[in-house]
């Protein structure tokens, strides 16, 4: 029994045999693949033979990894459903979803708030670039942006924002006066997947000369963000998404002016489906964070501004 590997290199490898990839297994461990990887390659150390040919973007259990394979996965299985059926008391998980630059600027960092409160309970994460429709996967929450029209989902308010421009502080001191709109040059533009935002500005304020087809675009917010951070020019932020940068004084707002967003961010659960006690606590806590945000930003210097209409949304 002292020759015994490690449960945990051999879950992750019996993971790993039974998809036949270390990607997928990653996925569905929540873990990474390089973990996966390493996981495994100590546990063929242990064990003295490989357990797997890799291919180029592939990996093949050899003969020696299927019989171990063979022999470690009813034992999981059979551990897991004696743990069932004696009543074990065993992590909840919650499936969410969301929108990817929600998730990672605005939930992800507040999520350990949320285990340490919760210990039982474990929250999965799928994200989606530009998630605005109903998921099409299982899952039990999940937050979206865009008006409330789905039909396959349960759905209600979760915040509402307005989009403003902001930059790393001091990027127009050399003007040595309070900045304008028209001081931005075209080349500093960072547009969010789309010049949308910025060529609604411009008609908002009626800058005629103001190119908004010029600069950059990323596909991301956070990357938006990030190179405005680091002084590569000006984006277009939000009260939601941007709170961070705005806190910690990465980012300010050069301009007293913003936007209505006629989108906005709802909370969502399939429309067919009994709420879990886990999703509940989660879903209540989201909520109470919702709250906080909306009363932070109410209170926040960056509340003060000209909020211009925008006729071009649609």
């Amino acid at each position: 029994m002292h020759n015994l590997p490690s449960l945990n290199m051999l879950l992750v490898f019996v993971e790993a045999a039974r998809v036949q990839s270390f990607s997928v297994a990653a996925e569905r461990l929540g873990v990474t693949q390089s973990a996966v990887s390493k996981q495994v390659s100590a546990l063929e150390a242990q064990m003295g033979q490989p357990l797997f040919t890799r291919h180029h973007r592939r990996v093949e259990l050899t003969e020696y990894g299927a019989e171990v394979a063979q022999a470690a996965a009813p034992a999981f299985e059979h551990l897991s459903n004696r743990l069932n059926a004696i009543g074990s008391v065993q992590t909840r998980q919650i499936r969410f979803v969301g929108d990817a630059d929600f998730v990672q600027l605005w939930l992800f960092p507040k999520l350990p708030a949320f285990e340490r409160a919760h210990p039982k309970i474990r929250v999965s994460i799928h994200t989606q670039v530009e998630m605005s429709k109903a998921p099409d996967m299982d899952y039990d929450c999940g937050i979206i942006w865009g008006r409330g029209n789905w039909q396959n989902c349960q759905y209600e308010p979760f915040l509402t924002n307005r989009v403003f421009p902001v930059a790393k502080p001091g990027f127009f001191d050399h003007l040595n006066r309070v900045p304008r709109l028209d001081d931005i040059d075209d080349s500093q533009l960072i547009h969010d997947q789309t010049r949308f935002w910025w060529t609604a500005l411009r008609n908002a304020v009626g800058l005629p000369g103001f190119d908004a087809d010029s600069g950059r675009i990323y596909n991301q917010s956070y990357l938006c963000l990030e190179a405005a951070a680091r002084g590569e020019g000006v984006t277009i932020g939000d009260e939601v998404t941007t709170r961070d940068y705005l806190q910690s004084g990465r980012l300010v707002r050069p301009f007293a002016t913003a936007l209505p967003a006629h989108d906005s961010y709802f909370l969502v659960r399939p429309r067919h489906s009994r709420i879990s006690e886990p999703t509940e606590a989660f879903l209540r806590w989201l909520r109470q964070e919702a709250d906080a945000h909306e009363s932070w930003f109410r209170r926040s210097k960056d509340a003060n501004c000209e909020v211009l209409s925008n006729a071009s949304q649609s």
